[in-house]
C-alpha cells in the first residue's frame, strides 16, 4: 500500500473501513471505483473498464459514473444486493494542504435505499434472540414507522416473519446463531448485515426489543452518518390485533404476487389509489385485516360517505391528485437528501390538504382529518420563500424569491443587471471627463478597464482617479476604484449566491423540520383517505355487497365469486358458488375433478373473508362472515421458503404450522394434503389430520381431496360436511360446471381430464381397463366405521415439551430460566381458563 499514489492510498484507507461496500469515490464530476470494486461495478453496471496509474509503474482497474446520474447506478447495485459507500470531499480544495480530505458521507444498503418512488415498502430489521424467543424490530425509513414482533427462536419462524414484514435487509450481531443466518441467506433474498455497536441512548421497557432497537439505530446511524429524527415510537404488534397470515398463506392466496403477473394479485385488484402514500397504506391494511366488528364498522362508515356522495368523491380525488409523497419528503429531510423541489411539493400538498379539510367539513366520520392542524402558515411561508420552478440541484438565483434576503437581492441584481450598470457607468465617466470616445472593456488578463484613445489621453485628469494599466499603440487603458470594486463583486457574485442560497436552504430546512411530526401526520391522513377512496371504488363495482359479521363459526356466502378471476375472465362468465360453514358443520370435505375449480373455490372463500375484514364490500349476493383470527393454507407446491425440502415434507411442515397454531376462530384451507406420498400413507394422514382438526381444534376448514374414501367421515365425525364441484356427464363426455354444491363427487374423472388434454386414444382405452382392474381388486378398501378417540394433549403442553427438548441446560442463564418458567406457568394458566 505504501507504493500507491496518495489518492489511491486515501481510497484504500477508506475501503478498509467499509470493506463490505463498493466505494463511490468522488473525483470532480465523477464517482470513481478502483481495483476489485471497479471489476464488480463494471460487470453489474456494464461500464467500460479503464486504468489509472497506481504508482511504481503499476495500473489500477478503474470505472466511474457521473455524479449527477449516480442515483440510477446506485439503485441497480443495491437491487443486485450490494452496498455502496458514498465518499465526498469534506474540505475546500483551495485551502487544502496536500490531497483533499474525503470521508464516507453515507452508506446505501438494500434496506436503507429509498430515493426512488416505489409502491413497495422497503423494510430493514434487526433481530435479538435469547434461548427461547427472537425479538424482531422492523423499520420503514420512508414512513418512519417502527414495528416490533416476538416469535419463537427458530430459523424458519424468524425467516417467515421477516418475509411477511417485507424486510429487504436484516441486521445481526456478529455472534448471532450462524444456523439461522445460513437459513435466511440460503433460502431468501434478504440481505444480511452485521452491527456490534449499539445506540446506548435507546431505552425500552422490554429487554429483547430494546437490544434489537439499539442495534438497528446503531446501524442506521452508521449508514447515514447521523441520527434519523423522523422515526416514530416502536409499535409492538399484538398477535391478536389483526388477522394473521404467514408468508406462505399470502403467497398461496396471491395477495401481492401471482405466478403470471402482479396484475393478477388481489392487491392490484384493490389498488385504485392516487398516491404512493395511499398505495403503501392499502398494502399495510391488506397484510393486516381488522379483527373487531367496531373497527370494521368505522371503516365501513367512512367508506360509505365516499360511496354515496359522488360529488364529494370526485372533488376529493381532484385534490388528492395534487398531493405528493410527503412521507418521503420528511425522510429525505431527516437524511439531508432533500432539495428545493421537496419544499415546493410540501407546500402544494399542504394547500391541497387544506382544501380536503374544507370539502369534508364537519363530517363526524372524518373528524380525524378535519380537526388536524393543516399547517397553512407553513405553506404560506414556503409560498413566499421558494420559486415553484426551483431546481432539484441548487443553482444560483433560481431557488429563493426576491425580498427574502437583502444581500441575496443585491447579488442577484448585480448578476442580472451587470451589463446595464457598465453602460450607465461608462456614460457617467464620459460626462465626468468630457472624453466622448471613452469606453469600458474586459479581458482575462486585466479584468475590467477604461480605454482612452491616444488623442484624448491629455483629458485624463488626476482627480478622475484613473490608474494607468496598459499602453497600446492607439490607446491607453486604465482602472479605477469603482471598476475594481465592481469586478470583485461581479466575479464573486455567482459563488456568493450559491453560498448564501445554501445557507438560506439550511435555515429553511431547520425551520420546516420542526414540524416533521405534523407533516407526517398529514401524510398519514391523506394516505388513509386515499385508501378509503380505493376501497369505495371497489365496493361500488356491480355485484359487490356489504357483509355482516358474527363472532361464532358462521361463514355464509351466497353466490360468492373470486374477485380477481371474475374481473379477468373475458371469454366466459364466472360461475358463483355458495359457502355454508356453521357451528354444526364447520369443516367441508371438497371433492371433484382436477381443473374443476376446487382451488379457486377455496381461494374465493379466503379472499372474501380478507376483503370483508379489510373493510370493503365483497363479490356475492349476501354474506354473514365469522370474524377470523388467522388463515392457514396449504395449496400447490409453495416451497419457496423451505427450498430443498421434499414436497411431502413441505406439506407436513405447513400442516404442523396450522395444527399447532389454529384456534376455533381460524380458517384452515388444505388442498390435496397427503398427495406427496403413497396412496395409503397419504389417505391415512389425511384422515388423521381431519379427525385431529375436529377433535382437538374445531376450527373452520375446507379440505379438498382426491381420496374419495374420506367422504365417509361425514357420517362418522361431528362437524364434517361433504361438498363437491358439479360435473355434467353424458356418455363418456364430461362438462365441468365449476359450481360447488352439497354432497360428494362420484369419482375423480381423471381419465376424462386426460381425454380433454388429447392424450392418445389407445392410451385412454388402456387407462380405462387398468382403472376397472384396480377398482375390482381394491373394492373392499374403506374407512373403518368406529368411534374416533384422540388422546388430547393441549397445544400449550406440546409446545412446552418441544422447547424443553430443544433446551441446552448448560447455556441457559438464571434469568432466562425464570423467564421460561414464568412463560410455562402462563401457558398452563391459559389451558385452565379454556
Amino acid at each position: 500500500m505504501s507504493e500507491l499514489t496518495p489518492m489511491l492510498k486515501q481510497y484504500m484507507e477508506i475501503k478498509e473501513n467499509t470493506n463490505d461496500a463498493l466505494v463511490f469515490y468522488r473525483l470532480g464530476d465523477f464517482y470513481e471505483l478502483f481495483f476489485d470494486d471497479a471489476l464488480t461495478a463494471a460487470r453489474v453496471l456494464d461500464l467500460v473498464l479503464t486504468q489509472r496509474s497506481a504508482g511504481n509503474n503499476k495500473k489500477a482497474p478503474m470505472c466511474g459514473v457521473p455524479h449527477h446520474a449516480a442515483k440510477s447506478y446506485i439503485q441497480k447495485l443495491v437491487s443486485n444486493g450490494y452496498k455502496v459507500a458514498i465518499v465526498e470531499q469534506v474540505e475546500d480544495p483551495k485551502t487544502a494542504v496536500g490531497i483533499v480530505k474525503r470521508e464516507v458521507v453515507e452508506i446505501v444498503t438494500p434496506g436503507t435505499y429509498y430515493d426512488l418512488d416505489e409502491l413497495e415498502t422497503r423494510e430493514i430489521a434487526s433481530v435479538h434472540a435469547d434461548l427461547v424467543y427472537a425479538s424482531i424490530v422492523s423499520c420503514d425509513l420512508v414512513s418512519g414507522s417502527l414495528k416490533g414482533i416476538r416469535v419463537m427462536n427458530d430459523p424458519i419462524e424468524i425467516m417467515k416473519n421477516l418475509q411477511q414484514l417485507q424486510v429487504k435487509e436484516v441486521v445481526f450481531d456478529s455472534s448471532f446463531n450462524p444456523k439461522t443466518i445460513k437459513e435466511i441467506s440460503d433460502k431468501s433474498d434478504i440481505y444480511i448485515s452485521y452491527q456490534d455497536d449499539l445506540d446506548q441512548s435507546i431505552t425500552h421497557a422490554d429487554q429483547g426489543f430494546e437490544m434489537a432497537l439499539k442495534r438497528l439505530m446503531g446501524y442506521l446511524s452508521y449508514t447515514h452518518k447521523r441520527k434519523l429524527d423522523h422515526l416514530g415510537v416502536l409499535q409492538i404488534l399484538n398477535d391478536e390485533s389483526y388477522l394473521r397470515m404467514d408468508y406462505n398463506s399470502m403467497n398461496n392466496l396471491e395477495l401481492f404476487e401471482h405466478q403470471k403477473s402482479k396484475d393478477l394479485s388481489l392487491f392490484h385488484f384493490l389498488n385504485h389509489t392516487y398516491t404512493t402514500m395511499g398505495a403503501r397504506q392499502l398494502r399495510t391494511w391488506l397484510m393486516r385485516p381488522l379483527v373487531t366488528q367496531a373497527q370494521i364498522s368505522t371503516r365501513h362508515s367512512r367508506m360509505e360517505v365516499l360511496m354515496h356522495d359522488f360529488n364529494l368523491n370526485e372533488d376529493l380525488v381532484d385534490e388528492i391528485k395534487n398531493t405528493y409523497d410527503i412521507h418521503r419528503v420528511v425522510a429525505r429531510m431527516a437524511a439531508l437528501k432533500h432539495n428545493p423541489q421537496d419544499f415546493v411539493r410540501l407546500k402544494q400538498t399542504l394547500y391541497a390538504f387544506k382544501q380536503i379539510q374544507s370539502l369534508l367539513g364537519n363530517s363526524e366520520e372524518f373528524d380525524f382529518i378535519s380537526k388536524m392542524d393543516n399547517l397553512s402558515f407553513l405553506a404560506d411561508n414556503l409560498e413566499e420563500t421558494v420559486f415553484d420552478d426551483a431546481p432539484v440541484i441548487m443553482k444560483e438565483g433560481r431557488t429563493f424569491k426576491p425580498g427574502l434576503n437583502e444581500k441575496l437581492d443585491e447579488l442577484m441584481n448585480l448578476k442580472s443587471n451587470g451589463k446595464q450598470w457598465l453602460l450607465d457607468y461608462e456614460q457617467s465617466l464620459k460626462e465626468k471627463t468630457g472624453i466622448k470616445n471613452l469606453k469600458l472593456g474586459y479581458n482575462r488578463a486585466f479584468g475590467y478597464y477604461i480605454e482612452v484613445s491616444k488623442g484624448q489621453v491629455e483629458n485624463v485628469k488626476e482627480e478622475h482617479g484613473f490608474i494607468r494599466k496598459q499602453t497600446l499603440t492607439s490607446a491607453e487603458r486604465y482602472i479605477n476604484q469603482d471598476l475594481q470594486e465592481y469586478e470583485v463583486k461581479s466575479l464573486s457574485a455567482s459563488d456568493k449566491i450559491i453560498v448564501l442560497e445554501n445557507q438560506l436552504f439550511d435555515e429553511l430546512s431547520s425551520y420546516v423540520s420542526k414540524y416533521s411530526n405534523q407533516i407526517h401526520a398529514i401524510g398519514e391522513a391523506i394516505s388513509i383517505l386515499d385508501s378509503l377512496l380505493s376501497l369505495a371504488h371497489v365496493s361500488l363495482l356491480p355485484g359487490f355487497t356489504k357483509p355482516s359479521f358474527n363472532n361464532n363459526q358462521t361463514l355464509n356466502i351466497v353466490n360468492g365469486r373470486h374477485p380477481v378471476l371474475e374481473a379477468t375472465l373475458k371469454n366466459q362468465q364466472y360461475v358463483a358458488s355458495d359457502v355454508d360453514i356453521s357451528d354444526e358443520k364447520n369443516c367441508l370435505i371438497l371433492t371433484g375433478p382436477n381443473m374443476g375449480g376446487k382451488s379457486t373455490y377455496m381461494r374465493m372463500i379466503a379472499l372474501n373473508v380478507i376483503m370483508a375484514q379489510l373493510g370493503t364490500y365483497i363479490p356475492c349476493d349476501s354474506a354473514d362472515i365469522a370474524i377470523v383470527d388467522q388463515i392457514f393454507t396449504r395449496m400447490g407446491a409453495s416451497d419457496d421458503i423451505l427450498m430443498g425440502q421434499s414436497t411431502f415434507m413441505v406439506e407436513m411442515l405447513e400442516a404442523q404450522t396450522a395444527l399447532g397454531n389454529a384456534t376455533k376462530q381460524s380458517l384452515v384451507l388444505f388442498d390435496e394434503i397427503g398427495r406427496g406420498t403413497s396412496t395409503y400413507d397419504g389417505m391415512a394422514l389425511a384422515q388423521a389430520i381431519l379427525e385431529y382438526m375436529q377433535a382437538a381444534i374445531g376450527c373452520m376448514a375446507v379440505f379438498s381431496t382426491h381420496y374419495h374414501e374420506l367422504v365417509a367421515l361425514e357420517n362418522m365425525v361431528d362437524g364434517i360436511k361433504n361438498v363437491h364441484v358439479e360435473v355434467h356427464e353424458e356418455n363418456d363426455d364430461v362438462t365441468f360446471l365449476y359450481k360447488v354444491v352439497s354432497g360428494h363427487a362420484k369419482q375423480s374423472y381423471g381419465i376424462n381430464v386426460a381425454r380433454l388434454a388429447h392424450l392418445p386414444h389407445s392410451l385412454i382405452q388402456r387407462a380405462k381397463e387398468n382403472l376397472l382392474a384396480l377398482e375390482m381388486s381394491q373394492k373392499d378398501i374403506s374407512i373403518e366405521n368406529k368411534v374416533i378417540t384422540i388422546e388430547m394433549e393441549s397445544q400449550s403442553f406440546s409446545e412446552m415439551k418441544r422447547r424443553l427438548k430443544d433446551l441446552n441446560i448448560d447455556q441457559i442463564t438464571p434469568l432466562e430460566s425464570l423467564m421460561l418458567l414464568a412463560e410455562f406457568k402462563k401457558m398452563l394458566g391459559d389451558d385452565q381458563d379454556e
